[in-house]
């Protein structure tokens, strides 16, 4: 298998499709199938997890908010050091001059405090205009593919290639590097040295974007059969990752992930391990199940069970606190309406916004859109598509409520599948709809 025919939000050619159970089934049986080649994430026997334990979220929570605290901080000393370095210092009368003696009652400590505080908000406010800040910067995203990242290219090919994305008001970029292939090598290696010149020049034409790093991980050994428990394998991943944003200059990684279960404490330990190895500072993305058949929901259904790809709050919780960006990707349904796709996608963008809101925290939640050709299993591109996803995420928003502020934008997959026309639905449903 090469990067040519591998989709890395299909199942490799070596695994198999895999049984869901029907909902009027017991636990043991195998009556509704999902065929995986079809699907974004490789759907796979329900495999046992223990839940996610509260205090496992409380260390999470606290990591994640000690990174935001840690990068305060930085912030700060930077800005009270760059305080005491300009404060002019106040210059004295000379003694030879007979000036009138004025005593007026000074607290000089409180000016100081004053002045300090003037000085270090206009520091703020000045470097606020300089840098990359993700409240002003375009916070929709789109996927793109090895054509760019590992196939030479000129200069001016990625040139024009950042105008057309920044035009678009693409934020963030997924770009492919590789995926993890069953004998655990990285897909690709001979055309890796294309990466560092891609990124540069993509860079240099468009230097306000966040360029990630994507790879993908199928899961799986065989259908129900983990391989992401192994932590010598998860180090690869990380140490990869920090290859991809050291050596490669990338701004940060993507990972997608499949299949994941709820409740996969495997998953939680190789996010934990890829954050420990490329740093704090470093944007770690993934792309993540929707809540395909969500138990007890009043909300039209996907047709056929997917069992144990519903996530609970406090899972979602717990992987949102390892990551900066959350990609659900909310197509190949397989539903025949528009009214029905379109509740079922505004459903996962209040659940996803009411888990995030809870946390208090920067999280970036994106909401993945179809941008596919006829013939895709399981999904009808005149239903499934960019314009009727944007609605339902526009109708999710409204529904959202205060929560609607952690839900940032959208991510078109994807970009060598999206034609001008698309592009203009894209424009007006989502940029000019919003």
């Amino acid at each position: 298998m090469n990067d040519d025919s591998y989709d890395p939000f299909d199942s490799p050619d070596e695994q198999p499709a895999s049984d869901l159970i029907d909902s009027t089934s017991d636990e043991d049986s195998r009556d509704v199938e999902l065929p995986l080649e079809s699907t974004p994430f490789v759907q796979a026997p329900l495999a046992a997890h223990e839940p996610t334990r509260a205090s496992d979220d409380a260390g999470a929570r606290g990591r994640a908010r000690a990174r935001q605290a840690q990068r305060r901080r930085t912030r700060q000393e930077g800005d009270q050091v760059t305080a005491r370095a300009r404060q002019p210092r106040q210059i004295r009368p000379l003694d030879r001059l007979n000036l009138p003696k004025i005593t007026i009652p000074v607290n000089r400590a409180l000016l100081g405090v004053i002045g300090g505080v003037i000085f270090i908000a206009v520091i703020v406010i000045g470097l606020g205009r300089l840098r990359n800040d993700p409240a002003t910067a375009f916070s929709n995203a789109v996927w793109i593919g090895r054509e760019w990242t590992l196939e030479a290219r000129s200069p001016q090919e990625v040139a024009e290639f950042a105008d057309d994305l920044r035009e678009r008001q693409i934020g963030s970029v997924y770009a492919w590097v590789s995926w993890l292939q069953p004998d655990q090598t990285w897909n690709g290696e001979a055309s890796f040295a294309n990466l560092s010149t891609f990124s540069v020049a993509f860079k240099t034409a468009y230097p306000d974007v966040r360029l990630f790093g994507w790879i993908s991980l199928p899961t799986e050994r065989e259908p129900g059969v983990t391989r992401i428990d192994d932590f010598a394998l998860q180090t690869q991943v990380a140490a990869f990752s920090e290859r991809i944003v050291e050596e490669f200059g990338f701004d940060g990684v993507f990972i997608s992930a499949d299949p994941i279960w709820e409740g996969d404490q495997n998953y939680l330990s190789l996010l934990r391990t890829v954050r420990a190895g490329v740093g704090l500072d470093t944007p770690i993305g993934v792309a993540l199940p929707p809540d395909w058949t969500p138990a007890g929901a009043t909300i039209p259904m996907p047709p056929s069970i997917a069992p144990g790809t519903e996530w609970s709050t406090p899972y979602k919780q717990s992987v949102g606190l390892l990551v900066d960006q959350m990609v659900i990707m909310a197509f190949q349904t397989g539903m025949a309406l528009a009214d029905d796709y379109q509740a079922w996608v505004a459903y996962q963008v209040t659940t996803y916004a009411r888990a995030i809101a809870e946390l208090d925290t920067n999280i970036e939640i994106l909401i993945g859109v179809p941008s596919l050709p006829s013939g895709t299993p399981r999904l009808d591109p005149a239903i499934e598509n960019i314009q009727m996803t944007a609605a339902g995420v526009l109708t999710g928003l409204a529904q959202s409520g205060e929560d609607a502020r952690y839900v940032v934008g959208v991510a078109v997959y994807a970009e060598w599948e999206t034609d001008a026309s698309e592009w203009d639905s894209f424009r007006r449903a989502w940029l000019e709809a919003r």
